[in-house]
């Protein structure tokens, strides 16, 4: 099949990936942080990765005359999709975030910069490419952050590239002739459809930000095209096309694991070529390609580290052999079947080279195994042997959702059964940590196809929410569905589609979609207004349905291919994941492949336009209308809520915490999203790497506990007392059970030396002979030898007592415990506001405020649970030292859900209680210059008033600035008058937090005198 020439690409690839691998893994400089890996190792990857293409097609397929012949054939076409291309990364590149955006984009960047660990699947190839990116920084570290965001703009970019001849193709399967105006017609069409996936919200949202997902959809589009283009190939290249296609799967599972959706395209694509489809042939086909997602993404992707670890514990622990003998035993037995298979049967060669190239596909994961040996700061999970491999990509420390059968919410746990024994490596063989357990519930109240399953409280409260359940009332396979069809399909996808193809009525959480009657412009001041209100009148909708009804009508076979892929990305897709009904953000990007399907039948849509309309004058002037109108309209609605030029607030409002934190440390977090911004800083920026940041969320597993004894930068080892075995996952200390018999409190740094030393008072043993250990009491007392801070006048019996919450000491919470006795106060304690209030301790009657962070002390609070102010700190982090310009700015758009909602109103919150502390001191002088300073910084007129304008402008009132209090106040009641007023036409019934607002700001208008504002509320009739 393959030419000597052929091989020598291979050999060449092998070489130079090798030669990568070496480099990195030889690197000597601390974390591996040296020229060899961050330099030299990625581009010579990157060859090495492509090399194979070049192997696998033919070099035929890449000289430049038939390129250009291919080009010179229909030159308009070409042209019109380069447009396509430069038209969308230039807005791309005009709106794109200048920094690190929120949610997991820190993260990534701080990973491809440096080449770490990321959350699994780890996206390899993605930091590969995103380091290649950072180079285009030149060494300014304050640059690198776009940079890799311009990563997912040209991504992006050459999604829409590629779509834009995917419509075209289809497109020419729809029309009779191939004369000047039809092809004229086809290009505008592909325009259509290419433009509006360009300025599609969820789409133009990912494109501007350094994710997985602009990149994704690439590879998720590639493919499908490469599937489109082999259908009519010719044997002999049709087969190298096929194992080209497979070794892009796997670089694209490197990227994102979505992108294997599209492959069940593939048998049904090529197979019904040429035959007829029905029912029955259609159902084996597409079972065919859900096999083959199936396979790639259980065997391949999971299988073959489950089975290589477990032939490595068998051959280690029972013959002797040294570690990773069993991945030996793998590489040499697949190798010897795919020999056998070449040799003997020859009608195979193509599905067997198929499968070796898949598993190439798969090597750059060799990039993160090989960096976790070198202990980097973001190092998740720790992947560094084979163990840990397995853990990895199996997913293990992420919960699962049952699919085909499971239990109901209410549904009583019967059994705990051992589901698989866990091992980690040990200094000769592998050592047995624990068990994982398999939970069993009543089978009288299970289910198949499980919708409303978890037990969480929160989770059960949304359940009854949405299918009426009073307490008390048992769930039944009719509310499961329900829950089914109104949340998981209706609220979590329907909803979604309708926002990018009808329109979206704001970037609050949860907002609807727009139907076409409402208001475009529905405030009485247009300053109230949400940019993210996007009225499209539906008119995306309907033309991808007319483009979708022309391809059922004119050519099924690729209607059935397109409806496939809108399907799996899609509805498919949402019974897949069984989500939960809470979640912290909408998930609309998780199923942009299938609006990249409906955009294809957009641009269908003008065709169907064109094939309406007789006239050809007038039938090109209305597709010319259509195929410019509708993208322009999207790009005038979208631009405003999706331009993030110039926003820096993320960042700078996690350097302030930063800059705020003492000398060395240690700074708690409540998990990954409050922690992402602080690695940036750290790893990519070099600020403040003195401190230790710690994900509250993470402290549960071993690997990360045990990451907290390395020195990191400029942040020195944490001491604990207990040591690695303790923390061992699925040990006896991953869950305490709490024995409160002790009630008058125990001594930590005894409890925890007993717990190191495994003393059989506090060790239990499981019905199933599992030891576990308790904890005796709920209160834990910690002596002080050498109190920092200045009021220790105010600690007579040195002594900090901490009183554990629920019913569970989790391993989290001793870590944390182990971390404040073993530290004896050397290091400051810091406490970010969600780790706070999400901690199992009751700490607030030893943390004192300063500024956004609240620092442990051992000095208690005489005045209860109301947590003290160091007014003196406070003011210096808030006012001095932090950096709010950015909110200055009305041309930047900061939406309400990420930065109004979860950052300025907390930064406006902690100045209230600052300017609050003051007054309560007495000095109302200072307390009056914070409230200045809160007004002429936070409370700019483009920043929609909140909770803390409220609470400020009682503040204000208590200062005796009524004039400052009134203002306040009005553009409260405005603001919410004008929100409620909204609700009424698009709703027929206003929000009952507009009302709450309009309601307390009435109020305190009233009391300062001003009598309007209860009248025109009382006017409401509400």
């Amino acid at each position: 099949m393959f030419t000597r020439k052929d091989f020598s690409f291979f050999a060449a690839s092998f070489v130079v990936v090798f030669t990568g691998f070496c480099l990195m893994a030889l690197d000597t400089a601390e974390s591996g942080f040296g020229v060899p890996t961050l330099w030299i190792a990625p581009p010579l990857l990157l060859l090495g990765l492509l090399l194979p293409v070049a192997g696998i097609m033919g070099t035929h397929s890449f000289h430049y005359s038939s390129l250009q012949s291919a080009f010179s054939v229909n030159k308009e076409k070409h042209l019109a999709a380069l447009f396509a291309f430069i038209a969308s990364l230039t807005v791309y590149l005009i709106t794109i975030e200048p920094t690190a955006s929120l949610w997991d984009c820190s993260e990534f960047i701080a990973s491809a910069y440096k080449l770490q660990v990321p959350h699994t699947p780890g996206n390899p190839l993605l930091l590969l490419i995103g380091r290649i990116f950072a180079f285009f920084a030149f060494g300014d570290v304050k640059r690198v952050a776009i940079c890799i965001n311009a990563m997912s703009a040209v991504f992006s970019a050459l999604t829409v590239y590629v779509v834009y001849y995917l419509i075209y193709f289809f497109g020419e399967r729809l029309v009779s002739n191939k004369n000047s105006s039809v092809k004229f017609v086809l290009i505008a069409s592909s325009l259509c459809g290419s433009l509006c996936l360009t300025f599609l919200d969820t789409f133009w949202f990912s494109a501007v930000e350094a994710e997985t997902y602009g990149p994704a959809c690439f590879f998720l589009v590639l493919q499908l095209a490469l599937i489109l283009k082999g259908k009519a190939m010719e044997e002999q290249q049709r087969s190298r096309l096929l194992i080209l296609l497979f070794y892009v799967a796997g670089l694209a599972y490197c990227i994102h694991p979505m992108c294997i959706l599209v492959l069940p395209v593939l048998p049904f694509a090529w197979y019904f070529h040429k035959r007829h489809v029905n029912l029955w042939n259609g159902s084996v086909l597409l079972l065919t390609g859900m096999i083959i997602v199936f396979v790639i993404n259980r065997i391949f992707s999971t299988g073959v580290f489950e089975l290589a670890f477990h032939l490595d514990l068998f051959l280690v622990n029972a013959i002797g052999l040294p570690f990773y003998s069993g991945v030996g035993v793998v590489v040499i037995v697949f190798a010897m079947v795919i020999g056998y298979i070449v040799i003997r049967y020859r009608s195979l060669h193509t599905y067997a080279w198929s499968a070796v190239f898949l598993l190439v596909g798969f090597v750059p994961y060799l990039l993160l195994f090989i960096r976790s040996n070198h202990n980097p700061p973001i190092d998740e999970n720790n992947p560094q042997d084979l163990a840990l491999i397995k853990a990895y990509m199996n997913r293990e420390s992420y919960p699962s959702s049952p699919l085909l059968y499971g239990p109901y919410y209410d549904a009583q746990l019967t059994e705990i059964n051992v589901k698989k024994k866990i091992y980690f490596k040990g200094e000769t063989k592998y050592e047995l940590a624990g068990t994982m357990p398999e939970y069993v519930y009543d089978s009288r109240r299970s289910t198949i196809f499980p919708r409303i399953y978890s037990s969480d409280a929160d989770h059960v409260a949304a359940y009854r929410a949405w299918t009426g359940l009073k307490e008390g009332e048992q769930p039944g396979f009719y509310e499961n569905l329900q829950f089914l069809f109104t949340y998981q399909i209706g609220h979590m996808y329907l909803r979604y589609l309708l926002w990018n193809f009808a329109g979206r009525e704001s970037d609050h959480q949860d907002c609807a979609w727009l139907r076409p009657w409402q208001s475009l412009h529905p405030m009485i001041n247009a300053a109230n207004e949400n940019k993210a209100r996007n009225q499209y009148w539906m008119i995306p909708l309907a033309l991808g349905l007319m483009g979708a009804a022309l391809q059922w009508k004119r050519d099924r076979k690729n209607f059935y291919s397109t409806m496939i892929f809108f399907l799996l990305t899609g509805l498919i897709l949402v019974v897949y994941l069984n989500s939960f009904p809470v979640e912290p953000r909408e998930r609309d990007y998780i199923y942009v492949g299938s609006y990249i399907a409906f955009c294809i039948w957009i641009g269908l849509g003008t065709l169907f336009i064109a094939d309406v309309i007789r006239s050809p004058r007038w039938s090109m002037a209305a597709v010319l209308l259509v195929s410019f109108g509708v993208p322009l309209w999207m790009a005038y609605q979208n631009f405003d809520d999706h331009n993030r030029a110039g926003r820096t607030f993320q960042i700078d409002n996690a350097r302030n915490q930063l800059a705020g934190c003492a000398k060395n440390a240690i700074l708690f977090t409540g998990g990954d999203n409050d922690t992402f911004p602080f690695w940036y800083l750290q790893d990519v920026e070099g600020f403040r790497t003195d401190v230790r940041v710690m994900v509250g969320s993470y402290m549960n597993t071993d690997w990360y506990i045990n990451e907290l004894r390395n020195q990191y930068y400029d942040s020195s080892p944490v001491k604990l007392t207990l040591t690695e075995d303790t923390y061992r996952q699925y040990g006896a200390n991953d869950v305490l059970y709490i024995q409160d018999v002790i009630r008058e409190g125990i001594d930590l740094p005894n409890y925890l030396q007993l717990l190191r030393e495994g003393h059989k008072a506090l060790t239990r043993v499981s019905e199933r002979g599992e030891p576990y250990s308790i904890v005796p009491s709920r209160v834990m007392k910690l002596q002080v030898n050498a109190a920092t801070g200045k009021d220790q006048s105010r600690m007579p019996d040195r002594e900090v007592v901490f009183k554990l919450k629920g019913n569970y000491l989790y391993k989290g919470t001793l870590a944390m415990l182990d971390l404040i006795a073993s530290n004896h106060w050397t290091r400051p304690v810091y406490f970010n506001f969600t780790s706070l209030h999400t901690a199992d301790l009751e700490l607030n009657a030893y943390v004192v405020q300063e500024g956004n962070l609240y620092r442990l002390l051992p000095i208690n609070n005489e005045e209860g649970d109301e947590v003290r102010v160091d007014t003196q700190l406070s003011y210096q982090n808030l006012v001095i030292n932090a950096d709010y310009r950015n909110l200055q700015h009305p041309s930047i758009n900061f939406n309400y859900e990420d930065y109004q909602l979860r950052i300025i109103n907390p930064v406006r919150l902690s100045l209230n209680n600052l300017a609050i502390t003051f007054l309560n001191e007495g000095n109302r002088a200072m307390a009056g210059e914070v409230m200045k300073f809160a007004v002429e910084k936070l409370y700019a007129p483009h920043l929609a008033p909140s909770v803390a304008s409220l609470q400020a402008a009682g503040i204000f009132r208590a200062l005796d600035q009524e004039d400052q209090a009134k203002t306040l106040c009005k553009s409260i009641f405005d603001f919410h008058y004008d929100q409620y007023q909204c609700g009424i036409k698009d709703k027929g019934k206003g929000d009952r937090e507009d009302a709450y607002f309009m309601q307390q700001s009435a109020q305190l208008l009233g009391d300062l005198g001003d009598k309007t504002y209860i009248t025109l509320l009382d006017s409401l009739g509400r």
